[in-house]
């Protein structure tokens, strides 16, 4: 692990871990490596809205959501999956960045909000979805409902970040908006457009629309140095690790 040159303090201020007072402890096989069943602390909540002030503090916190059920890695002797964010005002790009966003300088970003998004592209994002998850995971499809439900209906403020080559969606993704902070939650692309690096691309068009409204912190999920789809959270530079001992994070 690179050297830490800076802890981050700010959650001091946040009075409680709301979720945690919620949540259950279930032993389940993990999500990332299947030999290994682990403790997740979970929360499903079926009503209500989370205002940006919490959507910030559960972030803040290493909890990670999938419709209205959040959730959060408590494994006491493994650290293979770290909660990472990016302090937005000191990121800077990488060459290789750079060249990614060059050769998309023609691909047009746009963001929407998902009901706007749905009306005029879920069933080609839906397609698109699918060939994601069969080519790159050989997961089987899904249906409508179940995309609809896990992606476009959300406790927290949602915003969809879509990506058009050539006039033609080519992948899109979904993130939350607290106060200060943003958090992609899951993106897909269109295989066929591997060679402009969707994913990267994306993430850089997010983190420059965060900057440019004054958002704090852009939170990638879990880095997880062991499978190539996880470890490019890692070029994003320079970055915060959260601590699980301490509930520090820190800067690498």
């Amino acid at each position: 692990m690179a050297h830490i040159k800076k802890k981050s303090r700010e959650n001091a201020g946040i009075e409680s871990d709301f979720l945690k007072r919620l949540c259950t402890v279930t032993p389940r096989e993990c999500a990332y490596f299947p030999e290994i069943v682990s403790p997740i602390e979970e929360v499903f909540l079926w009503s209500g809205y989370l205002s940006p002030e919490q959507t910030d503090d559960y972030l803040a916190r290493g909890w990670r959501r999938s419709s209205w059920y959040f959730y959060r890695n408590s494994c006491p002797e493994c650290r293979r999956c770290l909660p990472i964010r990016l302090e937005v005002d000191a990121f800077r790009t990488s060459k290789s960045q750079r060249r990614i966003l060059r050769k998309n300088e023609n691909t047009e970003f746009r963001l929407f909000k998902p009901m706007d998004f749905a009306e005029r592209y879920i069933t080609k994002s839906l397609e698109i979805h699918n060939r994601f998850l069969r080519v790159r995971y050989k997961k089987p499809p899904r249906h409508m409902d179940e995309y609809f439900s896990e992606f476009f209906l959300s406790p927290v403020e949602t915003i969809v970040s879509a990506m058009f080559i050539n006039g033609m969606l080519a992948g899109n993704g979904f993130l939350d908006l607290g106060k200060t902070s943003i958090s992609t939650v899951y993106f897909s692309f269109d295989p066929h457009f591997s060679e402009f690096s969707p994913g990267t691309f994306s993430a850089l068009k997010e983190i420059e629309w965060a900057r440019a409204h004054g958002i704090r912190y852009y939170y990638l999920g879990y880095l997880i140095r062991e499978l190539s789809s996880m470890r490019y959270k890692g070029s994003f530079r320079p970055f915060e690790l959260l601590n699980p001992d301490t509930g520090i994070w820190e800067r690498q």
